[in-house]
């Protein structure tokens, strides 16, 4: 296979990447070209997402590459997170910039969705986890609220989708970014037309939705003599950042639990069909696409979201530290003195990320957490302990046990909270890569390239191309017997 060029941009909640990947004699490359800042923009009582400034850093990425770079660069793929969405009037153009999943329009939304279809039809046409921010109800509090937004809408397109559309002006949903909006019917594997119908939204709105791997066209002319980037074709990834980030995991098998981590931590397996059942609709859990026609059996936990709250906190006091040095901190206090459940919606979005763990400690006959590491300590163990929870219910769900826990993305870097997870757990943890999403963007892209490509190729790539670390469970019994310590305040 001769050498081949792509550039991922891998969209997070706090920050993007543009990553240059290089795939040559089956192994691959990467380098960082670009990164900058994304997060929410507040206005009045609004949490909304500023696309615009998000796409004009996208171009001035691809001037950085046409400038350093004199090889031909075959694709360009973007991913981003899931459940948020843009519309476009008749003409094509942004209506409005994209509400924030963490926008307060959905607090209390389920009372008043349920009186129009039952929690259970919906699970059953869609698979998908409940959480307010689900697209579904982001909709749907527009239709309640009678938002002039939707009657002048002509078209729906999430985050990834409307970046590709900018780039290229086709008008297309990604099937694993459409199977998280909870709108995406997984037995007929379309839209959920009925569901859309019974929650009062116009049909017509949802594009088609195109496979991983899609070529999607040329970059725009104006758009090519403006970066200086020349016969650049756009290759539609997998869309969601997860199911990228997926696609990449270093297995050598299929009998592996993974929990892909940053914003949020996403722990699941991969399934070749999704598990519907009254038992992982009582568990809350989740099926979305995945690459090569697999299931994304998972459970959305809130992540390292809360540990970077509370570290602004601190940057903003005039006390700020590095993760590194918040960790020695916590080793330095006393194990198992606080527990929080990090899915509370007390820690969705408050105000004061370090006032809410104290207040939920408090409110659950706690003592509180006040010094650094002690919070730091809090936060880490409660997430190793939710992962110990969710895994055994993943256990129960598939009736069967793991040996192997695969952590990726940025999160893996916490050595300090992935150890943790190893004693929770019981499991051997194997971490990284760190830039799993984006690595799975560029596979993907050369999967599209070509034909012969199959899911294990990926992995033989990315065992081929990145270093793994392996930790083992230490203290488990101690860890066991705190957990059910745990299970008292959830």
């Amino acid at each position: 296979m001769a050498e081949q060029n792509y550039l991922a941009f891998d969209f997070g909640a706090q920050s993007a990447r543009a990553i240059y990947g290089t795939l040559d004699r089956g192994k691959l490359e990467i380098s960082e070209k670009y990164r900058f800042i994304t997060g929410g923009t507040k206005i009045f009582d609004t949490l909304k997402w500023d696309v615009l400034r998000f796409f004009e850093e996208i171009k001035r990425a691809c001037k950085i590459i046409a400038n350093e770079n004199d090889k031909n660069l075959m694709g360009i793929g973007i991913d981003s997170w899931g459940v948020d969405f843009a519309l476009l009037d008749v003409n094509g153009n942004l209506i409005s910039n994209p509400y924030h999943y963490r926008d307060k329009r959905t607090n209390n939304i389920y009372r008043d969705a349920f009186k129009i279809v039952p929690k259970k039809v919906i699970y059953q046409k869609t698979g998908i986890q409940f959480m307010q921010i689900n697209t579904l109800f982001q909709l749907y509090s527009m239709v309640r609220d009678n938002s002039p937004l939707l009657k002048i809408a002509d078209k729906f397109l999430m985050i990834a989708d409307l970046f590709h559309y900018f780039l290229t002006k086709r008008i297309a949903c990604e099937y694993t970014l459409a199977t998280t909006s909870q709108l995406y019917d997984l037995v007929e594997n379309n839209w959920a037309w009925d569901l859309i119908k019974k929650f009062g939204l116009k049909p017509e709105i949802f594009p088609e939705i195109i496979q991983p791997g899609t070529f999607l066209g040329p970059l725009l002319p104006n758009i090519a003599r403006e970066v200086g980037l020349q016969d650049v074709n756009i290759i539609v990834p997998a869309a969601h950042d997860t199911a990228a980030a997926i696609a990449a995991i270093p297995a050598i098998n299929k009998n592996f639990v993974y929990i892909s981590s940053g914003t949020w931590s996403l722990m699941g397996v991969e399934l070749d069909s999704p598990l519907i059942s009254e038992e992982s609709l009582q568990n809350n859990f989740t099926n979305e696409g995945g690459v090569f026609q697999t299931i994304r059996f998972l459970k959305n936990i809130s992540g390292l979201w809360i540990l970077s709250e509370v570290k602004k906190l601190w940057d903003t006091s005039g006390t700020p530290s590095s993760y590194a040095d918040l960790n020695k901190e916590a080793l330095q206090m006393k194990p198992f003195q606080y527990f929080i459940d990090p899915d509370d919606p007390l820690f969705l979005n408050p105000e004061n990320m370090i006032e809410a763990i104290q207040l939920f400690c408090k409110t659950t006959n706690q003592n509180i957490p006040k010094q650094r590491g002690e919070i730091v300590r809090c936060i880490l163990e409660s997430l190793a302990m939710k992962y110990k929870f969710v895994y055994l219910k993943i256990c129960k769900l598939l009736r069967k046990s793991f040996k192997t826990l695969h952590i990726i993305g940025g999160g893996s870097q916490n050595q300090l909270l992935s150890q943790f997870t190893a004693n929770s757990t019981g499991l051997e943890v194997k971490t990284g890569p760190v830039e799993a999403t984006a690595i799975g963007n560029l596979l993907m892209q050369a999967a599209s390239q070509n034909k012969n490509m199959n899911l294990s190729d990926l992995r033989r790539i990315g065992r081929n191309s990145f270093e793994i670390q392996t930790l083992t469970p230490q203290d488990f019994s101690a860890w066991d017997d705190a957990y059910q310590q745990f299970l008292t305040i959830l």
